[in-house]
């Protein structure tokens, strides 16, 4: 009888795997055989998935994206206005070491030199779904240009990332979440 794969679970394991690789070794390390190597499978556990490099990364960023819009969307049902894009930003800079592997993925993942398009592709979906909660949040609160303002809060959230993997020690969970306190009282108080 044929082994029951549960496919999400197994794209997961493998998203997670090649967060800790690129992570650990440099994004250039992430391929099919480095990735089951860190789960501890065979390689074809990987391609019966993701047959490709592209496709491992592709996969990494989907999940990271999905993580993250499900954290921001119980956010958004757990507060609305000012108080939930306070939380909505302390969540986006909030990390702990399984978000540092995700942060170092990301800005590994950025730098490499000749990204497969679908990758391109896949970042640039997963930034706009992101940055479109900040704006209607934005919206919510009645900010007169929550575009603009949500373009404001993305990019900071964006260096925070850069500032995490960059110094981590300097760049605490607390200064972070503080550092995003200031970036929403700047862009409310514009309103």
């Amino acid at each position: 009888m044929p082994i029951q794969v549960d496919v999400v679970q197994r794209r997961r394991a493998i998203a997670e795997a090649t967060f800790a690789v690129a992570a650990t070794r440099g994004i250039q390390a992430v391929t099919l055989r480095s990735v089951a190597a860190e789960m501890g499978a065979s390689t074809t556990a990987i391609t019966n998935y993701l047959p490709t490099r592209a496709d491992l990364l592709v996969n990494a960023v989907d999940e990271m994206g999905r993580e993250w819009l499900e954290e921001l969307e119980t956010i958004r049902r757990a507060a609305r206005g000012p108080e939930a894009l306070r939380r909505l930003m302390r969540a986006a800079v909030a990390w702990d070491a399984d978000e540092y592997l995700r942060c170092a993925f990301w800005v590994t993942l950025l730098a490499e030199k000749g990204r497969d398009e679908r990758i391109d592709a896949h970042l640039a979906a997963a930034s706009a779904q992101v940055k479109g909660v900040i704006e209607e949040v934005l919206a919510e609160c009645g900010h007169p240009d929550a575009g603009t303002a949500a373009d404001l809060l993305f990019l900071f959230a964006q260096g925070v990332f850069v500032s995490i993997v960059e110094a981590p020690r300097a760049w605490t969970p607390a200064r972070a979440a503080a550092a995003a306190d200031l970036a929403v009282e700047a862009v409310l108080g514009s309103t």
